[in-house]
C-alpha cells in the first residue's frame, strides 16, 4: 500500500503522510510531478491513498484500488498529539472499531480485523486501533490517542 500527498505538500501534510504510513505499515513517498498512472505503477499493484490539502493543511484522504478507481474519500480537519515523531508502532496490523459506512469502507479497504468495544482488552499488548466515530477517526496506540481526524464529509464512489 502506497501513501502519498498532493503535488506540493506543506510540512504538516508531509508529517501526516509519514505518520499515517507508519501507523498502517504502508509505504510513504513524495509525489513530486508523478501523475496517477505513475503513482499506480510505483504502488506495484497495491492500493493507493492520496492525502490532499485544504488551505495549506491536510484535509482530504482519497482511497484508490490497484486499478486507480477512486473508492471513497474523507474530508477532515486534523490535529496531532505532542511528541508524534517519537511514536513506535508494532508490526501488528491495527484493528478497527466502529460502526457505519466509514467503518465498513475502512474494513473492506484495509482488511484489518474489526473488534467490538468489549473485546479491546483481548488485543495483544501495544496494539494499535482505529476508532471510527460519527464525527471523528481516532488513531490510538497503547491506549492513548496518537492523532485524530475531525470528519467533515465522507463520499463513496
Amino acid at each position: 500500500m502506497l501513501i502519498t500527498s498532493s503535488r506540493k505538500p506543506s510540512a504538516r501534510t508531509r508529517t501526516l503522510c509519514k505518520l499515517f504510513s507508519r501507523f498502517i505499515a504502508g509505504r510513504c513517498t513524495s509525489r513530486g510531478k508523478m501523475g496517477m498512472q505513475e503513482l499506480l505503477e510505483f504502488a506495484e499493484g497495491g492500493s493507493l491513498i492520496v492525502i490532499g490539502e485544504y488551505h495549506g493543511n491536510p484535509g482530504d484522504l482519497s482511497f484508490y484500488d490497484e486499478t486507480g478507481k477512486l473508492l471513497f474519500s474523507l474530508r477532515f480537519t486534523d490535529w496531532y498529539s505532542e511528541g508524534r515523531d517519537s511514536y513506535w508502532f508494532p508490526d501488528l496490523e491495527p484493528a478497527i472499531m466502529g460502526y457505519g459506512e466509514i467503518a465498513d469502507a475502512f474494513e473492506s479497504f484495509f482488511h484489518f480485523q474489526r473488534v467490538e468495544s468489549d473485546k479491546i482488552d483481548q488485543l495483544p499488548p501495544g496494539s494499535t486501533l482505529i476508532v471510527i466515530g460519527e464525527k471523528d477517526i481516532d488513531f490510538m496506540g497503547s491506549g492513548k490517542s496518537l492523532f485524530k481526524l475531525n470528519l467533515r464529509g465522507f463520499k463513496k464512489y
